[in-house]
């Protein structure tokens, strides 16, 4: 049986600044799921683009979560 991939969509609900100098800030994002609508998710704000550039997510910013099954061993 072969599980897919389900994608999530979330808007940034906060931006949240480091306690800590030279910390990265974080950013809080409601995750969109009829399973538990109230479900939220706390990553640092430092991303890489697909070209490799720096990039950050703004307040209001609506990401998508692919979420994949883990692959099986081959061995």
């Amino acid at each position: 049986m072969h599980r897919k991939a389900i994608r999530l969509p979330g808007p940034v609900e906060k931006m949240i600044t480091p306690t800590v100098p030279g910390d990265a800030e974080t950013v809080e994002i409601s995750i969109q799921s009829g399973d538990d609508p109230g479900q939220r998710l706390r990553i640092a704000n430092t991303l890489i683009n697909a070209v490799g550039d720096a990039v950050a997510l703004k307040k209001r910013a609506v990401v998508n979560f692919v979420i994949r099954p883990k692959p099986k061993d081959a061995n």
